[in-house]
């Protein structure tokens, strides 16, 4: 993980469990998405309501501020001080401080600074305890260190304005470590069906291989016996025997473990997962000539691997296209297809399937083409994307020719390369 050597050391410095506090009303909470990923499991999962407080730990020498507008103005992975307008705001170190509480984990963080009262230093706290695991103070430093939208963030955890929606992540042994892991796969699946998941690294977007898919149970993630590890593309197959919900994670050696990925498990049309309940008729839709297909309108068809919203470096930019569908019991499918659109100075292009690059194009129009009619698929691209915006969609097609419809963030990104 390129991390800037001399912040790693800061965050390094001891820790142990946490002392109540006193919380500073200075700022509108906001709701961010937070992940906290242990040594041996992780510790939460989920979303959390965080503000600018003020608070005292065990180890910090009385209460200190941890706020943006108390600490520092960053705009590296949360708002700008424009758009925050220089107020308190909810931080990474809030948010998993909040968590901790919540849910009963030891917390402590050193105060390092004297604050801008003093000698023009904001100060900030700097974690060194999570649960169980401590910073250690001598070789290999295993410490804790965060990203926020899988960046990893170039100043202290009290100084940046986390906004609403925000992906938080804080892991331990955060900077000794490699990748970070990010799963995507099908929302549901059929029990005893074979299906595809990918593994990409969140900084990049590189796929990832060697990765092994495995089963959460109160936070430990067990590897799912006969399944196999990512491939040089990074998907993976994995079958799940048994009908119920349940959570993946992708783990690998020198990885951060990755996000949960709760997957829905039918059996059959056992009325579960969206399907239809034995001696019902499986849902339609229709097109406008009348046409009904057996494919729900939306949800179907997903796009893996491509975060929607992502700016991409070009050195970084995407060469594989993947996506999955999920067909429901009763259900018929004929024909994935895909679109790719790029724009860049005003000028449009789509690329097509059959000379295999991208052609001039009307700016408002689509033209998909045919990646065959398996339920998941990778499309190797000639070479990486150039420069400029573009709009990644994917559409399933029925026996009857119904298509399915686009669903922003799920069958249908927008992703930039710089």
């Amino acid at each position: 993980m390129h991390v800037n050597r001399r912040l790693s050391v800061a965050f390094c410095i001891a820790l142990v469990s946490a002392l109540a506090s006193s919380t500073d009303a200075l700022a509108s909470p906001v709701t961010v998405k937070l992940r906290v990923e242990g040594s041996t499991k992780t510790l939460f999962e989920g979303e959390v309501t965080t503000q600018g407080a003020t608070f005292e730990t065990q180890s910090s020498n009385g209460p200190h501020p941890c706020n943006y507008k108390e600490n520092g103005s960053s705009s590296e992975g949360g708002t700008s001080e424009d758009e925050n307008g220089g107020n308190a705001s909810g931080t990474p170190t809030t948010a998993l401080r909040d968590a901790a509480l919540q849910n009963n984990l030891p917390f402590n963080a050193e105060w390092f600074g004297s604050g801008k009262e003093g000698n023009g230093d904001p100060g900030d706290f700097f974690v060194t305890q999570v649960g169980s695991d401590i910073n250690e103070t001598s070789s290999p430093y295993d410490s804790w260190g965060y990203a926020v939208n899988d960046t990893t963030a170039p100043v202290g955890g009290c100084q940046i304005a986390l906004a609403p929606g925000n992906e938080v992540l804080w892991a331990y042994n955060y900077f000794n470590l490699s990748h970070l892991l990010s799963l995507a796969g099908p929302a549901t699946v059929n029990a005893g069906t074979p299906f595809t998941v990918h593994v990409t690294d969140g900084h990049t977007g590189e796929p990832i291989e060697h990765a092994a898919i495995g089963e959460v149970v109160n936070g430990v993630t067990t590897t799912i016996s006969g399944s196999a590890t990512t491939d040089a593309d990074g998907n993976a197959t994995v079958k799940l025997a048994s009908a119920g919900t349940v959570t993946l994670k992708a783990t690998q050696a020198e990885s951060v473990r990755s996000n949960g990925l709760v997957v829905c498990v039918h059996n059959g049309n056992d009325g579960t997962c969206g399907t239809s309940a034995p001696g019902q008729s499986p849902t339609v839709t229709s097109n406008k000539a009348g046409t009904t297909s057996t494919l729900p309108a939306t949800d179907v068809a997903k796009v893996l691997g491509i975060k929607n919203g992502h700016v991409y470096a070009s050195q970084r930019s995407p060469r594989l296209l993947t996506g999955s569908v999920v067909v429901p019991a009763g259900a018929t499918l004929r024909e994935v297809r895909i679109s790719l659109r790029r724009k860049q100075h005003g000028r449009c292009f789509s690329f097509n399937g059959s000379r295999e690059r991208f052609m001039k194009a009307k700016c408002k129009s689509t033209s998909f083409f045919s990646v065959g009619s398996a339920e998941s698929f990778s499309y190797l691209l000639p070479a990486r994307l150039p420069a400029g915006h573009y709009t990644y969609e994917i559409q399933a097609v029925d026996s009857s020719g119904v298509a399915t419809k686009l669903s922003p963030g799920v069958s249908r990104v927008v992703f930039s390369v710089k």
